[in-house]
């Protein structure tokens, strides 16, 4: 395994594979931000918490103006 990896936490994948919002916000991170979120989901202690680390990502994807106008 690469020394500069880190596994993400299989409840944060899961979630952000339920959400298109969030998983194009979680791609748009910096490297650095993105281990901030691994991070911040290892401490995580139940589902709704991390449903609601997901949804600050949905809501990064909307404040930073990259959602879709229809």
């Amino acid at each position: 395994m690469d020394g500069d990896y880190e596994e993400m936490p299989i409840g944060l994948s899961f979630q952000l594979g339920l959400s298109k919002k969030a998983l194009s916000a979680y791609a748009r991170l910096s490297e650095k931000e993105k281990r901030q979120v691994t991070e911040a989901a290892r401490q995580v202690s139940s589902k709704s918490e991390m449903k609601q680390l997901v949804s600050g990502l949905e809501h990064s994807f909307y404040d930073a103006g990259l959602q879709k106008k229809d």
